[in-house]
């Protein structure tokens, strides 16, 4: 079995290919920055393997990025062509770094960053970034484990005490406005569900992952995020009713004498008739 690589990125270089771009969202044009080719095989030539390294720029967003296609003779399907001739068609194997995300990440964390007024969040943002990338890895184990500890960091930064219970926890959360009775079904399950991961040799597939992710988004964006926008749109509000002229109250002298002129002014539009009547 040999192998050999094949310097011919220069003819690649400047050239544009379609790739999927994990900052966009979707596939785009990019232009290949860098491009090197691997390639073996058996002696007798029934067997071959080809890899493309690419680096890539997104000509969307510029974002950089790496990626490998990579085909192997033994990895194909078969089909038909337009005249009705057999043909080949080898599978491509595409990877790409950083890892197509499996999840979207909501808007309030678009920059790694949790977009509430609480303090001293560092330890939340890193948590999350770590649960995203293990749910990119297909490590589900580790996802799993990073949603309970997610979600005991978020209930210290709301004020409740680390060393109490979960039960303990839970009641805190309830009687601070955090959760309601309505939820606490779904942050249990999300807290067994990090336990029996770490401590029972739990391994969730990726729905079961999925679903405790949106319970912990829900959970942070309803007691952190939300709340932080609402004092935001509070404030403003403020700072505009202070920009706003108010009303002036006019005297009393004033309202009095303009009672009396539309009196005198309905008396005068009242004699005619009374003439024409008599």
């Amino acid at each position: 079995m040999g192998e050999a690589s094949v310097n011919d990125h220069r003819s690649e270089l400047g050239t544009i290919i379609r790739a999927y771009c994990s900052s966009c969202g979707g596939d785009r044009n990019c232009e290949v920055r860098g491009h090197h080719r691997q390639a073996g095989g058996d002696d007798e030539g029934y067997h071959s393997w080809h890899t493309d390294w690419y680096i890539l720029t997104c000509r969307g967003c510029d974002h950089v990025f790496a990626q490998s296609v990579s085909t192997d003779s033994e990895d194909y399907e078969l089909g038909y062509d337009s005249r009705g001739d057999e043909m080949i068609e080898y599978n491509e194997r595409i990877e790409t770094w950083p890892a197509r995300s499996k999840r979207d990440i909501p808007d309030w964390f678009s920059h790694q960053i949790v977009e509430t007024d609480i303090k001293n969040a560092n330890a939340l943002n890193a948590s999350l970034r770590e649960l995203y990338g293990a749910l990119d890895a297909d490590l589900m184990v580790l996802a799993s484990i990073a949603i309970r500890t997610s979600f005991d960091i978020a209930a210290e930064l709301l004020g409740v005490d680390p060393a109490l219970s979960f039960p303990e926890k839970m009641e805190s959360l309830v009687n601070k406005g955090h959760i309601v009775e309505a939820d606490k079904a779904s942050i249990e399950i999300l807290i067994d569900a990090g336990s029996a991961s770490a401590h029972r040799g739990w391994r969730p597939s990726l729905a079961d992952v999925d679903a405790l992710t949106t319970a912990l988004e829900d959970f942070i964006h309803a007691s952190m995020v939300f709340p932080a926008k609402k004092r935001v749109k509070a404030a403003k509000m403020a700072e505009i009713k202070g920009r706003v002229p108010k009303r002036q109250r006019r005297k009393k002298a004033e309202v009095a004498a303009d009672h009396s002129t539309t009196a005198e002014t309905d008396g005068a539009a009242a004699e005619p008739l009374s003439e024409h009547g008599s």
